[in-house]
């Protein structure tokens, strides 16, 4: 089992405690640190030595300034990659070691707020608009997918691995054929050669999302999309679970039961992953917390929940809406 940590908002040295070194390293855990765009400082090059010397991996989750877009899209993508490799001469410069890099494909910042935390009544109307209109921009999608291929090509010749990462909707690309879903969210993924395609479960999100949809049994959601995607990506596909903590748009549940975060982890166990990735450090930085979650993850017993006809009901409608969304994709530019 491979294990890894996001950690989004915590300083460089808040997280060099020894317990928290400890920990790490007894559960073998790779940390996902995001730095801030240019951000670079002394003490983040402190903490990669600490973790060097400890041999605790560590991949950098870079992200972009909140102007440019913060996650990785096909609107900023050289801008990303012109950043990375300024960024990799500088780490190499100073004789550190990291695992890799993350990259966490995401709509632009200003959109997702729109929808996550609207200002008025029409922000969401704007953002998924704009996605079934502007955003359907089949050179600009395709530019972006080799700008971003170039990128993975460049992080393997340095010996990295490339971690891309994305939300869960991504899913319907694969399961009916089609890139109209990447397209609309500008996020260029499965065609690129990634090491590794990290999908976003964040099992309380989804909770959160579905409790208006009556008889949607959320477990078994999950099971039967990652299974699937274990099926089509094998040992490439990893899965993010959580949230233990908010995240850059400051409203996202997260676990207040351990126990139903121990069956999630069971769940997607069963559907074969063997790489998790837990988000996020920021909300677990207790000893006791910490340990808590890296022991239940280890733990946890693979567990199939009971099927839910609704839940193939409802992705036969999708699959319906992406074929009618395919035949539209195909006159558009």
């Amino acid at each position: 089992m491979d294990t890894r940590i996001w950690c989004e908002f915590a300083k460089p040295l808040e997280i060099c405690d020894d317990y928290i070194l400890e920990l790490l390293k007894e559960h073998e855990v790779t940390l996902n640190y995001r730095l801030d765009y240019d951000k670079d400082s002394a003490g983040f090059y402190k903490m990669l030595e600490v973790y060097n010397k400890n041999d605790i991996p560590v991949s950098i989750w870079a992200t972009l300034s909140d102007d440019m877009g913060y996650w990785i899209n096909e609107r900023n993508a050289y801008n990303f990659y012109d950043y990375i490799k300024k960024l990799l001469n500088r780490i190499e410069s100073k004789g550190l070691n990291i695992k890799g890099l993350c990259i966490d494909m995401e709509t632009p910042l200003k959109d997702i707020r729109r929808i996550g935390s609207p200002q008025n009544r029409f922000d969401p109307v704007i953002a998924y608009s704009k996605m079934l209109t502007s955003n359907l921009n089949k050179s600009r999608f395709k530019k972006s997918m080799d700008i971003l291929t170039d990128t993975a090509c460049y992080i393997r010749e340095k010996g990295l691995e490339s971690y891309a990462t994305c939300i869960r909707h991504s899913y319907y690309d694969l399961r009916f054929g089609s890139e109209l879903m990447q397209n609309a969210l500008e996020i260029p993924m499965f065609k690129v050669p990634w090491d590794k395609y990290n999908l976003m479960y964040y099992a309380t999100m989804i909770r959160n999302e579905m409790k208006r949809i009556k008889k949607v049994d959320v477990d078994y959601l999950i099971y039967h999309q990652v299974s699937y995607l274990k099926k089509i990506l094998k040992d490439k596909l990893a899965v993010s679970v959580g949230v233990t903590n908010i995240g850059k748009l400051g409203n996202e549940p997260y676990y207040e039961c351990m126990d139903e975060f121990e069956k999630d982890i069971g769940i997607l166990k069963e559907c074969g992953v063997e790489d998790f990735s837990l988000f996020s450090l920021d909300g677990i930085m207790d000893k006791i917390k910490l340990k808590d979650f890296l022991i239940r993850m280890k733990r946890a017993k693979p567990q199939k929940p009971e099927l839910c006809p609704r839940v193939i009901r409802n992705e036969a409608l999708v699959g319906y809406m992406m074929n009618l969304g395919k035949l539209y994709y195909q006159i558009r530019r």
